[in-house]
């Protein structure tokens, strides 16, 4: 058959171009809170629920975006994400202190502020599903053996992309203040789906650009079986597999959501950074996040080839979030900048380090389905998102940042406990009749 081509390197690289855009739409907006809340008229309780709105619609539309993407494939799923997304990124810009005061239970509330938060609950609603569909892309495009690999880098990318958010921010927000920085990363959005529409392919056999070898190559470990059998939602549902999965990443995601949203208050008012001092904070944990990622993803492929699926997954997470919530507790017991940012920068490399050891089992445990299982993971995950930030700023109330610290080093350490009950060899997806052919095939 000769030498395997290299089409799913273009694929990788498309997947890791949306993950960057990703993560500098979502991130971009804690860099100009201040100049968002002086405009509006915000106070930073307010600001939490701008914060948690997003969290709240990524969490509830997760489980639709990803199931489908496993029926009508990620191309045409993810080109409507990026669309809608690019849409709300837009209009996030577009909001202005209208006139009006509304009453909501005993608060009274702006008419800019409901109009924002309602802004980017639709934001999150667009983005749902991406790296849900995203992995499936790659499960469709890559070996069991390379899975880990590529889903690092694909992280690596979203986490760089946060990284460089604030400064990319700043320079958007030059000609045309904070509501030009949205719109303009709105327009480029909205570019790269036209491109990425007309490009990408949902699997090889639809690029013509892919040889024998190389789709004999990437057929290692992602056979589906002559007749693959539909998801079962009972067996699913029923799976305390799912579920501690499930636990694991709201865990992670609300210890590690400080750094997207409240990190620059508490570098401002505990640490006491400004200027070019404080934008290298902010976007520090992100940067050195990815390179916990691409690290995590070569290190888990390894360990699988060692310890076998279950424990080469499983101890790997358990290991990086049981130590990264000793360096969330370094940090909180001092107000030390040379010690208290090196160590969330550390906190943050070490969860990112298990990031790829997610993704991957997501794939293991969910075979032709991982779109759908990704989304109940990213779903549940993401209601941390939400409820993060909102604790945050009530724990940080008047200064308070240890407590906040505290919250966090806690979530990761209920994170690391979760991967003793985790088995990522077990397939959750099928019935268990369907379960029993796809064995005896030697799919599964």
């Amino acid at each position: 058959m000769g030498r395997p081509t290299h089409v799913r390197y273009r694929v990788l690289a498309w997947a890791c171009s949306l993950s960057m855009l990703t993560y500098i739409d979502r991130v971009c907006i804690k860099n100009v809170r201040s100049d968002i809340s002086r405009d509006l008229g915000l106070s930073d309780a307010q600001f939490a629920w701008v914060f948690g709105a997003f969290g709240l619609s990524y969490a509830l539309f997760e489980v639709p975006s990803g199931w489908l993407g496993d029926w009508f494939g990620p191309r045409a799923v993810l080109t409507r994400i990026v669309l809608w997304w690019s849409v709300f990124t837009a209009l996030t810009g577009l909001v202005f202190p209208l006139g009006g005061e509304f009453q909501v239970g005993y608060i009274t509330v702006s008419a800019g502020f409901l109009l924002l938060v309602l802004v980017r609950f639709l934001f999150g609603v667009g983005e749902a599903g991406s790296y849900p569909n995203m992995g499936r892309a790659l499960r469709n495009w890559f070996p069991y053996a390379d899975r880990g690999q590529a889903q690092g880098l694909l992280w690596s990318c979203g986490r760089w992309g946060g990284a460089v958010a604030p400064g990319l921010v700043t320079i958007a927000a030059m000609p045309f203040g904070w509501r030009g920085a949205f719109v303009t990363f709105g327009i480029v959005g909205a570019l790269w789906a036209i491109a990425f529409g007309y490009f990408f392919r949902n699997q090889p056999a639809e690029h013509s650009a892919v040889n024998a070898a190389e789709a004999e190559l990437i057929q290692q470990g992602n056979r589906d079986g002559e007749s693959p059998p539909p998801a079962s939602w009972r067996a699913m549902l029923l799976s305390p597999n799912l579920w501690f999965l499930c636990l694991m990443y709201l865990c992670s995601n609300a210890g590690w959501c400080f750094f997207i949203t409240w990190d620059v208050e508490y570098y401002k008012q505990t640490l006491h950074l400004t200027g070019q001092s404080l934008n290298i904070a902010s976007g520090a944990p992100l940067f050195f996040g990815g390179f916990g990622c691409i690290l995590g993803g070569f290190v888990t492929d390894r360990l699988v080839r060692v310890l076998g699926r279950r424990w080469g997954r499983a101890a790997q997470g358990m290991a990086a979030y049981g130590v990264g919530a000793a360096f969330f507790v370094i940090a909180l017991l001092t107000k030390e900048p040379l010690i208290a940012v090196p160590s969330l920068c550390v906190a943050s490399f070490l969860k990112d380090f298990s990031l790829a050891v997610n993704w991957a089992t997501c794939i293991d445990m969910g075979h032709r389905y991982s779109g759908t299982v990704g989304g109940w993971m990213n779903g549940v995950g993401n209601l941390g998102t939400f409820l993060g930030p909102l604790i945050v700023e009530y724990l940080a109330n008047e200064g308070r940042w240890e407590l906040a610290l505290a919250f966090s080093a806690t979530m990761f350490a209920i994170a690391s406990v979760c991967w003793l009950f985790i088995n990522p060899m077990r397939v959750i997806v099928y019935a268990p009749a369907d379960k029993k052919r796809l064995e005896q095939e030697g799919v599964l």
